[in-house]
């Protein structure tokens, strides 16, 4: 892996490499208050976290730092900028490194759950409009982010945020969350576009994305570095007792091929033996029935 930094460009043509079983991104969030800040290039929002870190990332238990709506997207996608974008900043429960978790926003007339809470949050804010630096108070309820993240594949990097080091989880463009027009401008007048490129290392995919192993608060840690998918291992700490066999890797109708392989081949065994054995017998009854006209 290239210790030279680029500007990271969210596209499937720009992978290195796989990371299913390394980059594993677990989360159980909780519903949550939130509080708006506007900090001119960015809307920041704080989240309440549980008594239980509510990801498992890398090894590491994170909690929510908090969540930063940009306008328009700081990474590229397929080249391009997207209307908007969310970064939700995760801070470890003991070393390691930052993550973000980042999702394109689009502009459409789709509704999805994670649109109607998004597009909420950001009408309030507009209503309330706070100046520079100002923070206020969203009264809404049943916001968490359990419903905003896709349990999608995603994109992973480790990179550069303002000349700190993070790792990146980032959702592709096909999985954005999409918001009106209006919605989106009331956000792009509250704030305005940050320039700042996203610089970091070689971008891989995790093609099963969120929850596909593990899980979080269960005692089960899967390391989540990313590599090429050739040079993956699995390092698992288990705090039960109970034995887990990883079956992930066979695939259910591979397995009834092969049986079903393994039966047709003992039964034309079988039925090659009998016929054989049929000609044995008929062979030996024509012998014998010469034999026996021979000596008459």
């Amino acid at each position: 892996m290239s210790n030279q930094l680029t500007e990271i460009n969210i596209s499937p043509q720009n992978v290195y490499g796989k990371c299913d079983l390394k980059c594993i991104y677990n989360f159980k969030y909780k519903e949550s208050n939130l509080t708006a800040k506007n900090n001119q290039i960015n809307l920041s929002l704080t989240y309440e976290n549980s008594s239980v870190p509510p990801v498992l990332y890398n090894n590491v238990k994170y909690n929510v730092s908090k969540i930063m709506l940009f306008s328009p997207s700081l990474h590229l996608f397929n080249d391009q900028k997207v209307d908007a974008e969310l970064f939700i900043e995760h801070i470890p429960e003991s070393g390691g490194a930052n993550l973000f978790v980042c999702i394109p926003i689009v502009k459409s007339s789709d509704s999805t759950t994670a649109s109607t809470l998004l597009s909420e949050v950001i009408s309030s804010i507009g209503t309330k409009a706070p100046a520079s630096n100002e923070t206020t108070n969203l009264n809404l309820s049943g916001f968490t982010l359990d419903k905003i993240v896709p349990n999608k594949p995603f994109f992973s990097y480790s990179g550069k945020y303002s000349e700190t080091s993070y790792d990146f989880i980032v959702f592709g463009k096909m999985y954005a969350i999409s918001l009106s027009d209006k919605i989106l401008s009331v956000l792009s007048s509250v704030i305005k576009p940050f320039p700042l490129p996203m610089l970091g290392n070689n971008l891989f995919i995790n093609p099963k994305g969120p929850n596909s192993g593990g899980s979080v608060g269960d005692g089960i840690y899967i390391s989540c570095q990313p590599t090429g998918s050739s040079e993956e291992e699995i390092e698992i700490t288990n705090n039960k007792d109970s034995t887990t066999y990883d079956m992930g890797s066979v695939d259910t109708s591979t397995i009834q091929m092969i049986i079903k392989i393994i039966l047709g081949c003992i039964v034309f065994i079988i039925i090659f033996y009998i016929i054989s054995y049929g000609f044995n017998v008929l062979a030996a009854s024509s012998v014998s029935k010469n034999k026996t006209n021979i000596k008459s």
